[in-house]
């Protein structure tokens, strides 16, 4: 958690990025409890929450640092990131 200040000049390009770090982590996540042999249903509601979760966790932390701060918009970010790549993971799986 390194503070960085940099000015983009996009306006909210670091939710983009929260949104694709997000999708890309919960894509992986399918992948990997999608080889446990759980319900489909059961693995694609744990990926999403472990992400979500996981997203919140980083927030809350940066709440707590004095050089950085929390984002809900990060976190909203964050978790719909997680939930479109949970729903790729569904319509795509990954090819053994």
């Amino acid at each position: 958690m390194i503070p960085i200040d940099v000015e983009t000049p996009v306006s909210h390009l670091d939710k983009v990025v929260h949104l694709c770090e997000y999708l890309l982590f919960a894509w992986l996540l399918v992948q990997a409890i999608r080889a446990t042999r759980l319900r489909e249903g059961e693995y694609l509601w744990m990926a999403w929450i472990y992400a979500t979760s996981y997203g919140w966790l980083i927030e809350l932390i940066q709440a707590m640092l004095p050089w950085r701060s929390a984002d809900l918009a990060d976190a909203v970010s964050n978790a719909l990131g997680a939930a479109l790549g949970v729903w790729l993971g569904q319509q795509f799986p990954r090819r053994a």
